[in-house]
């Protein structure tokens, strides 16, 4: 998409990238990447979609962080570069080449739900990132929780008992 921005606010504290977050995805049609957590109380929400709109929401955000008294600072990149891009959003490719044992374990094991409720959620969301016939997107894999990630691998394993 060539008119794909990130967006970037830096703000103080888990109460201010909630409502970052909120009032960005409430502003505009943007997508979160992820809010990540950075030394000393410092958190860094991560925005994506049309220029426009990441424009519309940073602005929203700022707003509100402002309020609070927790902003830090704010950016926007326009036309984003493929290069900058993969360092935010990883493709499906670059998590197989960082997962491949678990490429390789999901063909030989039957997962039962029992089996699959005692994996941790980011073990879930590996392997769901490795399977073709996931019903989740896989944009949105990263946001399942552990109830929702289970009944899908265990739809694609078809077994719900040992």
């Amino acid at each position: 998409m060539p008119n794909e921005a990130l967006g970037l606010i830096e703000v103080t504290g888990f109460l201010g990238a909630v409502v970052a977050a909120d009032t960005c995805l409430k502003a505009a049609n943007v997508e979160l990447i992820r809010c990540e957590v950075i030394k000393g109380g410092l958190t860094t929400v991560e925005l994506t979609g049309d220029v426009g709109a990441v424009n519309a929401a940073v602005e929203a955000g700022k707003a509100a962080t402002e309020s609070l008294g927790c902003l830090i600072s704010s950016h926007v990149i326009a036309r984003l570069s493929e290069e900058t891009k993969s360092l935010f959003v990883q493709t499906e490719e670059a998590i197989k080449e960082a997962i491949p044992e678990i490429a390789e374990v999901k063909t030989t094991i039957d997962f039962t739900e029992q089996k699959l409720r005692e994996m941790k959620v980011i073990d879930l969301r590996k392997l769901a990132y490795t399977l073709n016939n996931v019903p989740i997107p896989k944009s949105k894999i990263k946001y399942a929780n552990k109830d929702k990630l289970v009944h899908a691998l265990k739809d694609i394993y078809g077994r719900s008992e040992n």
